[in-house]
């Protein structure tokens, strides 16, 4: 007997895969804002009262005068807004693109008009167009005015909601009154309706208790609201802005601890500071996060470095011969 040959079983070939070898992360070399230095540089002059600035996708720069007119820098006046009421402080005031701006060309402004024998404040939607503006559409009407205290700063946060300050048109009891808009931050969807998550239902009022807030900008890790507002003289603020909170104007300036009130983030009581713009400054390689805020009358841009979470770690005048 002869057995028969066994069957030759082909082993399979193991295929070894490469080993990935992971590029170490590169460092980000960290250091403190206080080491920034700074140029300046004039990009616009021969303008009345200028309010807000407004970059543009095409890289030209848009600004607003308080007497009503819409200037692009380089060029001049592309737009007057006529029913502008320039008297004291109130006029022409904050100016914001659309978050689509590229595809709907939408420009939001703010500003006084007279209606009867009253003040009163506006938002408006326009399309910027050929260089001018058209077809303006109200999105928020009969804000109460005066001659001082209109707040006027309006910006769109990172939720895509519409925020908006407003003063206390000098009747400072309506600060505390939740059915009023002066005296307020309010948020509001893109056309002016109200949110569904607003801290006070069917109402605009994010937050009050201000006097005349007129700056907003977002800490860019956390994502919290900070606003600037003008106190009585002096006991000017930088709030730390929380949906539905009281921050305590007329009844308390600056830190009362009184826990009916939120204490301000910063208060200028030893000078009048009269703060208005503020803006963070969003860069990686820096152990703070920088709020800059421009002083009306203090003449001077101040630099707060805030941490991580929000919290103050110091402060440095900026500029203090403007």
């Amino acid at each position: 007997y002869k057995p028969e040959p066994a069957e030759e079983v082909e082993e399979e070939k193991q295929v070894e895969e490469p080993e990935v070898v992971e590029e170490p992360a590169e460092e980000v070399i960290k250091y403190s804002a206080s080491e920034l230095s700074y140029e300046t540089e004039v990009v616009g002059d021969d303008l009345e009262i200028p309010w807000e600035i407004v970059p543009l996708p095409d890289g030209r720069i848009l600004v607003t005068e308080r007497p009503g007119r819409v200037v692009i820098l380089g060029k001049g006046e592309i737009f007057r807004v006529n029913d502008v009421e320039h008297t004291g402080e109130a006029g022409l005031l904050g100016a914001v693109l659309s978050p689509g701006f590229e595809e709907d060309n939408y420009i939001y402004l703010y500003y006084t008009y007279r209606s009867g024998s009253g003040l009163f404040n506006r938002v408006s939607r326009f399309v910027l167009e050929e260089d001018t503006l058209k077809d303006e559409v109200y999105i928020l009407d009969r804000i109460p005015g005066a001659r001082f205290h209109n707040g006027g700063r309006i910006k769109f946060g990172p939720d895509g909601m519409l925020y908006v300050t407003t003063g206390d048109a000098q009747e400072t009891s309506l600060s505390q009154r939740l059915d009023s808009l002066a005296g307020k931050i309010l948020r509001m969807n893109p056309d002016g309706s109200i949110p569904e998550d607003n801290p006070f239902e069917g109402s605009l009022v994010y937050a009050y208790g201000l006097r005349n807030p007129q700056g907003l900008s977002w800490h860019q890790i956390t994502g919290e609201l900070y606003a600037s507002d003008h106190g009585p003289n002096s006991q000017d603020e930088v709030n730390h802005i929380l949906p539905g909170k009281n921050f305590g104007w007329p009844i308390v300036t600056c830190t009362a601890s009184d826990e009916r009130f939120e204490d301000p983030l910063v208060c200028y009581s030893e000078y009048t500071m009269a703060p208005s713009g503020v803006a963070f400054l969003p860069m990686e390689e820096l152990l703070e996060s920088p709020l800059y805020v421009a002083g009306l009358r203090g003449n001077m841009l101040m630099r707060l470095d805030l941490d991580e979470e929000g919290r103050l770690l110091g402060r440095e005048e900026l500029f203090t011969d403007l």
